[in-house]
Protein backbone atom coordinates (compact mmCIF):
# COMPACT_ATOMS: atom_id res chain seq x y z
CA UNK A 1 0.00 0.00 0.00
CA UNK A 2 0.98 3.43 -0.99
CA UNK A 3 2.01 4.95 2.51
CA UNK A 4 1.98 9.01 2.35
CA UNK A 5 5.19 9.79 4.31
CA UNK A 6 5.67 13.17 4.22
CA UNK A 7 2.87 15.94 6.26
CA UNK A 8 5.75 18.15 8.34
CA UNK A 9 2.77 21.21 9.16
CA UNK A 10 -0.37 22.70 8.48
CA UNK A 11 1.87 24.71 5.75
CA UNK A 12 2.60 21.89 3.19
CA UNK A 13 -0.75 18.98 2.01
CA UNK A 14 -1.03 17.07 -0.76
CA UNK A 15 -3.56 15.18 -2.32
CA UNK A 16 -3.48 11.67 -3.89
CA UNK A 17 -6.21 10.35 -6.03
CA UNK A 18 -6.15 6.20 -6.86
CA UNK A 19 -8.45 6.33 -9.48
CA UNK A 20 -6.41 8.87 -12.15
CA UNK A 21 -3.12 7.15 -10.74
CA UNK A 22 -1.48 11.25 -10.11
CA UNK A 23 -1.37 13.33 -7.50
CA UNK A 24 -1.10 17.08 -6.72
CA UNK A 25 1.19 18.92 -4.57
CA UNK A 26 0.37 21.72 -3.03
CA UNK A 27 2.96 23.61 -0.98
CA UNK A 28 1.48 27.10 0.68
CA UNK A 29 5.18 28.03 2.15
CA UNK A 30 8.36 26.62 1.12
CA UNK A 31 9.64 25.28 4.44
CA UNK A 32 11.61 22.14 3.97
CA UNK A 33 10.51 21.77 0.33
CA UNK A 34 13.68 20.03 -1.35
CA UNK A 35 13.24 17.25 1.25
CA UNK A 36 9.19 16.67 0.75
CA UNK A 37 9.81 16.66 -3.27
CA UNK A 38 12.59 14.15 -2.86
CA UNK A 39 10.73 11.98 0.09
CA UNK A 40 7.65 12.20 -1.64
CA UNK A 41 8.82 11.10 -5.15
CA UNK A 42 10.29 8.44 -3.90
CA UNK A 43 7.35 7.05 -1.99
CA UNK A 44 5.53 7.65 -5.25
CA UNK A 45 8.16 5.53 -7.26
CA UNK A 46 8.20 2.71 -4.48
CA UNK A 47 4.25 2.96 -4.55
CA UNK A 48 3.72 2.82 -8.52
CA UNK A 49 5.66 -0.29 -8.43
CA UNK A 50 4.20 -1.95 -5.33
CA UNK A 51 0.68 -1.11 -7.04
CA UNK A 52 1.98 -2.86 -10.08
CA UNK A 53 3.32 -5.95 -9.00
CA UNK A 54 0.31 -6.73 -7.07
CA UNK A 55 -1.87 -5.78 -9.80
CA UNK A 56 -4.21 -3.73 -7.16
CA UNK A 57 -6.40 -0.80 -6.77
CA UNK A 58 -5.32 1.38 -3.59
CA UNK A 59 -8.40 2.44 -2.46
CA UNK A 60 -9.41 5.40 0.00
CA UNK A 61 -9.81 4.18 2.64
CA UNK A 62 -6.41 3.05 2.76
CA UNK A 63 -4.92 5.83 1.24
CA UNK A 64 -6.57 8.14 4.34
CA UNK A 65 -5.68 5.37 7.25
CA UNK A 66 -1.82 5.92 5.72
CA UNK A 67 -2.11 9.72 5.44
CA UNK A 68 -3.45 9.40 9.42
CA UNK A 69 -0.61 7.30 10.71
CA UNK A 70 1.94 9.02 9.08
CA UNK A 71 0.73 12.31 9.94
CA UNK A 72 0.99 11.53 13.71
CA UNK A 73 4.37 9.44 13.50
CA UNK A 74 6.25 12.20 11.21
CA UNK A 75 4.57 15.53 12.83
CA UNK A 76 5.18 13.81 16.55
CA UNK A 77 9.45 13.68 15.34
CA UNK A 78 8.69 17.28 13.80
CA UNK A 79 7.23 18.74 16.61
CA UNK A 80 10.51 19.63 18.74
CA UNK A 81 12.22 21.54 15.73
CA UNK A 82 8.68 23.24 14.62
CA UNK A 83 8.29 24.04 18.39
CA UNK A 84 11.68 26.03 18.72
CA UNK A 85 11.22 29.47 19.85
CA UNK A 86 14.72 30.11 20.26
CA UNK A 87 15.51 31.33 16.69
CA UNK A 88 14.24 34.32 17.31
CA UNK A 89 15.69 34.98 20.61
CA UNK A 90 18.96 33.69 18.82
CA UNK A 91 18.72 36.45 16.26
CA UNK A 92 18.33 38.75 18.71
CA UNK A 93 21.11 37.45 21.03
CA UNK A 94 23.65 37.82 18.01
CA UNK A 95 22.37 41.37 16.67
CA UNK A 96 23.83 42.47 20.43
CA UNK A 97 27.17 40.34 19.82
CA UNK A 98 28.10 41.87 16.03
CA UNK A 99 30.69 39.23 14.62
CA UNK A 100 29.07 35.93 16.43
CA UNK A 101 27.03 34.08 14.29
CA UNK A 102 23.50 31.97 15.29
CA UNK A 103 25.34 28.71 14.88
CA UNK A 104 28.05 29.78 16.88
CA UNK A 105 25.80 30.87 19.71
CA UNK A 106 23.56 27.67 19.23
CA UNK A 107 26.69 25.71 19.86
CA UNK A 108 28.11 27.05 22.91
CA UNK A 109 24.83 27.56 24.73
CA UNK A 110 24.03 24.08 23.73
CA UNK A 111 27.30 23.19 25.85
CA UNK A 112 26.26 26.17 28.45
CA UNK A 113 22.76 24.54 29.33
CA UNK A 114 24.37 20.53 28.67
CA UNK A 115 27.10 21.58 31.61
CA UNK A 116 24.14 23.53 34.00
CA UNK A 117 21.43 20.89 33.77
CA UNK A 118 19.11 23.50 31.71
CA UNK A 119 17.00 23.64 28.47
CA UNK A 120 18.70 25.52 25.79
CA UNK A 121 15.62 27.56 25.52
CA UNK A 122 16.46 28.55 28.78
CA UNK A 123 20.21 29.18 27.99
CA UNK A 124 19.31 31.29 25.30
CA UNK A 125 16.56 33.42 27.09
CA UNK A 126 19.70 34.01 29.72
CA UNK A 127 21.89 35.04 27.80
CA UNK A 128 19.60 37.56 25.84
CA UNK A 129 18.82 38.92 29.33
CA UNK A 130 22.60 39.16 30.04
CA UNK A 131 23.42 40.56 26.75
CA UNK A 132 20.53 43.46 27.27
CA UNK A 133 21.41 44.41 30.56
CA UNK A 134 24.96 44.67 29.93
CA UNK A 135 23.87 47.29 26.57
CA UNK A 136 21.58 49.41 29.21
CA UNK A 137 23.97 49.90 31.58
CA UNK A 138 26.71 50.78 28.73
CA UNK A 139 24.31 53.20 27.85
CA UNK A 140 23.10 54.62 30.68
CA UNK A 141 27.39 55.35 31.24
CA UNK A 142 27.81 56.59 28.17
CA UNK A 143 24.24 59.05 28.30
CA UNK A 144 25.71 60.32 32.13
CA UNK A 145 28.52 60.79 30.56
CA UNK A 146 27.25 63.61 28.22
CA UNK A 147 27.55 60.43 25.12
CA UNK A 148 31.03 60.96 24.39
CA UNK A 149 32.87 60.09 21.73
CA UNK A 150 34.45 57.42 23.52
CA UNK A 151 31.82 54.69 21.81
CA UNK A 152 33.07 54.00 18.63
CA UNK A 153 33.22 51.18 16.06
CA UNK A 154 34.90 48.82 18.17
CA UNK A 155 35.63 47.65 22.05
CA UNK A 156 39.29 49.09 21.52
CA UNK A 157 40.42 51.18 24.54
CA UNK A 158 42.09 53.85 22.41
CA UNK A 159 38.96 55.43 20.70
CA UNK A 160 38.30 57.34 23.50
CA UNK A 161 38.84 61.34 24.60
CA UNK A 162 40.41 60.53 28.10
CA UNK A 163 43.53 59.43 28.88
CA UNK A 164 43.66 55.93 30.74
CA UNK A 165 46.84 56.60 32.83
CA UNK A 166 48.55 55.06 35.70
CA UNK A 167 46.97 52.87 38.42
CA UNK A 168 47.31 52.63 42.17
CA UNK A 169 48.35 48.94 42.10
CA UNK A 170 49.29 45.98 39.87
CA UNK A 171 46.55 43.88 39.23
CA UNK A 172 43.96 46.64 38.94
CA UNK A 173 41.41 46.92 36.15
CA UNK A 174 39.60 50.08 34.14
CA UNK A 175 36.87 49.74 32.32
CA UNK A 176 35.68 52.09 30.21
CA UNK A 177 32.13 53.38 27.84
CA UNK A 178 32.53 51.84 24.55
CA UNK A 179 31.20 49.74 21.89
CA UNK A 180 31.73 47.11 19.37
CA UNK A 181 30.31 47.80 15.60
CA UNK A 182 27.91 50.06 17.25
CA UNK A 183 26.28 48.17 20.43
CA UNK A 184 27.51 49.08 23.44
CA UNK A 185 29.09 46.76 25.78
CA UNK A 186 31.94 48.80 27.53
CA UNK A 187 35.88 48.23 27.36
CA UNK A 188 37.91 46.43 30.54
CA UNK A 189 41.43 45.88 30.73
CA UNK A 190 44.08 44.41 33.49
CA UNK A 191 47.36 46.68 34.77
CA UNK A 192 50.30 44.50 34.46
CA UNK A 193 51.94 47.35 36.26
CA UNK A 194 50.97 50.73 37.71
CA UNK A 195 52.35 52.12 34.21
CA UNK A 196 51.05 49.70 31.68
CA UNK A 197 48.02 47.64 30.47
CA UNK A 198 47.07 44.52 29.06
CA UNK A 199 44.05 44.40 27.09
CA UNK A 200 41.87 42.68 23.99
CA UNK A 201 41.48 46.00 21.81
CA UNK A 202 39.27 44.59 19.35
CA UNK A 203 38.06 43.29 16.19
CA UNK A 204 40.88 42.67 13.63
CA UNK A 205 44.03 43.05 16.23
CA UNK A 206 45.57 40.65 18.77
CA UNK A 207 45.55 41.09 22.77
CA UNK A 208 48.45 43.30 23.94
CA UNK A 209 50.34 45.00 26.16
CA UNK A 210 50.76 48.87 26.01
CA UNK A 211 51.65 52.11 28.28
CA UNK A 212 48.26 52.81 30.23
CA UNK A 213 49.42 57.16 29.14
CA UNK A 214 48.96 56.10 25.54
CA UNK A 215 45.24 54.15 26.06
CA UNK A 216 42.28 57.05 25.54
CA UNK A 217 38.84 56.03 27.29
CA UNK A 218 35.52 57.31 27.45
CA UNK A 219 34.66 60.18 29.86
CA UNK A 220 33.17 58.07 32.52
CA UNK A 221 35.47 55.15 32.58
CA UNK A 222 36.65 54.02 35.94
CA UNK A 223 39.67 52.16 38.14
CA UNK A 224 39.18 49.80 40.22
CA UNK A 225 41.21 46.91 42.41
CA UNK A 226 39.78 43.69 43.28
CA UNK A 227 39.26 42.66 46.75
CA UNK A 228 41.87 40.07 47.62
CA UNK A 229 45.62 40.33 48.54
CA UNK A 230 48.32 41.67 46.20
CA UNK A 231 49.92 38.60 46.08
CA UNK A 232 46.98 37.35 43.80
CA UNK A 233 46.71 40.78 42.20
CA UNK A 234 50.12 40.15 40.56
CA UNK A 235 49.37 36.76 40.00
CA UNK A 236 46.37 37.51 37.57
CA UNK A 237 48.52 40.63 36.33
CA UNK A 238 51.33 38.26 35.06
CA UNK A 239 48.90 35.38 34.06
CA UNK A 240 47.43 37.96 31.72
CA UNK A 241 50.72 39.34 30.25
CA UNK A 242 52.45 35.83 30.10
CA UNK A 243 49.87 33.79 28.78
CA UNK A 244 46.86 35.41 27.24
CA UNK A 245 48.90 38.64 24.54
CA UNK A 246 48.94 37.87 21.50
CA UNK A 247 45.68 36.38 20.81
CA UNK A 248 43.29 37.42 18.10
CA UNK A 249 39.50 38.86 19.29
CA UNK A 250 36.63 36.78 20.21
CA UNK A 251 32.87 38.47 19.47
CA UNK A 252 31.24 36.25 21.41
CA UNK A 253 30.49 38.08 24.72
CA UNK A 254 27.77 36.10 25.52
CA UNK A 255 29.69 32.82 26.55
CA UNK A 256 32.91 33.79 26.73
CA UNK A 257 33.90 32.39 30.33
CA UNK A 258 37.10 30.29 28.61
CA UNK A 259 40.55 30.72 30.41
CA UNK A 260 41.70 28.79 27.10
CA UNK A 261 40.27 30.01 24.43
CA UNK A 262 42.58 30.72 21.35
CA UNK A 263 40.69 33.92 21.04
CA UNK A 264 39.81 36.78 23.70
CA UNK A 265 37.57 39.56 23.90
CA UNK A 266 38.41 42.46 26.66
CA UNK A 267 35.75 41.29 29.69
CA UNK A 268 37.04 37.40 29.02
CA UNK A 269 40.55 38.36 29.59
CA UNK A 270 39.99 40.28 32.53
CA UNK A 271 37.73 37.70 33.77
CA UNK A 272 40.07 34.86 33.13
CA UNK A 273 43.28 36.60 34.47
CA UNK A 274 41.76 36.23 37.71
CA UNK A 275 40.10 33.39 37.10
CA UNK A 276 42.79 31.11 35.73
CA UNK A 277 45.41 32.40 38.34
CA UNK A 278 43.59 32.88 41.51
CA UNK A 279 40.67 31.24 41.10
CA UNK A 280 38.50 34.51 41.71
CA UNK A 281 35.52 35.08 39.49
CA UNK A 282 34.86 38.55 38.71
CA UNK A 283 31.01 37.97 36.82
CA UNK A 284 29.31 39.72 38.54
CA UNK A 285 26.33 37.80 37.60
CA UNK A 286 26.78 34.03 37.34
CA UNK A 287 25.59 34.30 33.46
CA UNK A 288 26.97 32.27 30.67
CA UNK A 289 28.86 35.77 29.86
CA UNK A 290 31.10 38.06 31.52
CA UNK A 291 30.79 41.51 30.28
CA UNK A 292 32.58 44.86 30.85
CA UNK A 293 30.10 46.09 33.35
CA UNK A 294 29.33 42.67 35.23
CA UNK A 295 32.93 43.08 36.44
CA UNK A 296 32.77 46.65 37.33
CA UNK A 297 29.74 45.62 39.33
CA UNK A 298 31.03 42.56 40.77
CA UNK A 299 31.20 42.35 44.68
CA UNK A 300 34.96 41.74 44.08
CA UNK A 301 35.88 45.14 42.91
CA UNK A 302 36.13 48.36 43.95
CA UNK A 303 36.15 51.60 42.05
CA UNK A 304 38.72 54.42 43.33
CA UNK A 305 38.64 56.93 40.51
CA UNK A 306 36.16 57.84 37.87
CA UNK A 307 37.40 59.68 34.72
Amino acid sequence: MLNARIILSTDLKYYFSSDQGSFSLNVRRMRYAFLCFFMFMFDGLLGSLLLRARGCVLKKRHMFAGIAASSMLVIGSAMPALADTGNGSLNELASLNPGTSVTELRDSLGKFAQDEGISLDEAVNRALSESKASVREAKSVASLANRSVASARSSSGGSGTVTLGPAKRKGDIFVSPASTFFVRHGHTGIYYSTATIVEAPGAGKKSRSIAAKEVKVGKGAVKQYVRTTSTNRGKAANYAFNKLRGKGYNFNFAVNKSTTGSTMNCSQLVWAAYKAATGIDLDGNGGPGVYPYNIKDSSKTVTYKTL
